[in-house]
């Protein structure tokens, strides 16, 4: 068994060991953190950066970061350590003294900061278009939606990924002593291998690939614990709840939903073209929508619906034509503007999803009309009240159902005192016992005097609700009348084979 007994003395040794683990913990371990965290650090500035840089519209800031990115990805770590190292050494003492530290520090950063960019990029790119049009809707500019809802979802979406390149920057602390590091400033691998040099067996390496275990496992643990309590929030205790339970919610909805009056703004619409591109969406739309009323827009899918109302706030930017707003143009005004007299509800609500239905309403109250927080909590609280919620107002949208998100997403909308609401396909989404629900809600908005346009395939809702509805195909108004004149009366071909079909 003479194997085991070499086997136990080159890697555990134990005086060898306790000899060298003093210096390992009060140098080594030191050094490695310091080296680790300041290189990650920097590299998450410089990989935003390159990130941002990354998904901008300009091909002058797209191609530089990608030439950046390419190049500290491709070259081994101990090439671009020694290049930087040894090849601005002159410099580094100028700067820093004799110490090669702060240029493997350098060096480590620039090469975390071409991998964090890529994993910032991934991360943002992933968050869904639809949170950006929700930004928009609630008059939040390009930057305030990158920077409150974008960015920070898509940082929490590679946390792990993150840590994993803050591990890798642990281990490739180990490399930096190939710039000949003073003997204060070696990190956990040096002050192992200078050890067993000395020794003359491996049991204090071993003892270093202890103290990386011991740094980067529980780490690891620890960072998924944090990913899945930012993912799904504080659990709410809560029962199921049926779609026929969520219906009778509303019932228990606050006195002041009903008496509250909103001072409804018109719209007009004149001579409307929109295009992507050289495809035509909407040719010659013309249409008008007095305060206080509910139009409603059917007809087939693709029929330029969706693209109408967009183009009614500006998310969409028109060809040629003119929206007016109260008589003036909407052209004329700042869309972040326009945004907040014309608020939007979408068929997949858009909630943010790390933020609890409360914070969603809150939010661009704080944000955007400058409120202060006990304010805009007060209104949030009675917005959700009106809606039915004021029990689920602290759940995240994962921890509600469909029907209950869309409440939300048209609290969120009413917290902004609009003048007209836009309303795309909402129910459309929704089991069909959570239909009722949606619509009975926005009939009374439109009883409240509340302007909304609604893009709906409920017919029974058109007709019970709308003071107008509006018919279009091919991009195009066909009829528009009184829903008895549409529905009992149509008087084109086009709507009485669609009326054919759906009724």
């Amino acid at each position: 068994m003479d194997w085991l007994e070499n086997m136990r003395r080159s890697f555990l040794d134990w005086h060898a060991m306790a000899e060298v683990l003093p210096i390992m913990i009060t140098v080594g371990l030191k050094n490695t953190l310091i080296l680790a965290a300041a290189s990650t650090m920097l590299g998450v500035i410089l990989g935003m950066v390159l990130a941002v840089m990354g998904i901008s519209r300009s091909r002058w800031l797209r191609i530089p970061a990608r030439i950046y990115t390419d190049i500290f990805r491709g070259l081994p770590a101990i090439v671009t350590i020694l290049l930087i190292g040894q090849g601005f050494a002159r410099i580094g003492r100028e700067i820093f003294g004799p110490s090669p530290y702060p240029l493997g520090i350098l060096a480590l950063s620039l090469i975390a900061g071409a991998y964090i960019g890529e994993i910032f990029r991934s991360g943002i790119q992933s968050v869904e278009q639809g949170q950006m049009e929700a930004c928009r809707a609630l008059s939040m500019s390009y930057r305030q939606g990158m920077r409150l809802i974008v960015i920070p979802q898509g940082v929490r979406r590679v946390l792990p990924a993150l840590v994993n390149q803050f591990i890798g920057n642990v281990k490739d602390s180990s490399l930096v002593y190939f710039l000949g590091l003073l003997a204060s400033e070696r990190e956990i691998f040096r002050v192992g291998q200078d050890q067993a040099v000395v020794t003359g067996n491996l049991s204090p390496l071993l003892l270093a690939g202890a103290f990386y275990l011991i740094i980067t496992v529980p780490l690891t643990h620890t960072v998924n614990y944090i990913d899945v309590r930012l993912r799904t929030g504080k659990k709410r205790p809560s029962a199921a709840t049926s779609g026929l339970q969520e219906v009778s919610e509303l019932d228990g909805a606050s006195e002041t939903a009903s008496s509250t009056r909103f001072d409804g703004g018109s719209l007009e619409v004149r001579d409307l073209y929109m295009a992507y591109g050289d495809f035509v969406v909407l040719k010659g739309v013309n249409l008008t929508v007095p305060p206080g009323s509910v139009t409603c827009v059917i007809g087939p899918s693709g029929s330029g619906k969706s693209t109408l109302l967009r183009c009614l706030n500006r998310l969409v930017e028109i060809k040629s034509g003119d929206v007016l707003l109260d008589g003036d143009s909407t052209l004329a005004m700042k869309p972040d503007q326009l945004r907040r007299r014309i608020g939007m509800v979408f068929q997949h609500f858009n909630l943010f999803p790390d933020h609890s239905a409360l914070e969603n309403v809150m939010l661009s109250l704080t944000k955007i009309k400058g409120l202060k927080k006990a304010d805009a909590e007060q209104i949030a609280k009675t917005r959700l009240a009106d809606v039915g919620l004021a029990a689920r107002q602290h759940h995240r949208p994962n921890g509600l159902s469909g029907g209950q998100q869309q409440r939300v997403a048209i609290a969120r909308a009413l917290a902004m005192e609009p003048e007209v609401i836009l309303f795309d396909e909402v129910t459309s989404a929704l089991d069909p016992e959570l239909v009722k629900g949606i619509l009975n809600l926005m009939a009374g908005l439109g009883e409240q005097g509340m302007t909304m346009v609604v893009v709906t395939h409920e017919m029974g809702f058109a007709r019970r609700v709308a003071d107008q509805v509006v018919f279009m195909d091919e991009g195009q108004v066909v009829e528009a009348g009184s829903p008895e004149a549409i529905f009992d009366n149509p008087q084109n071909p086009r709507l009485q084979r669609f009326l054919a079909e759906v009724l």
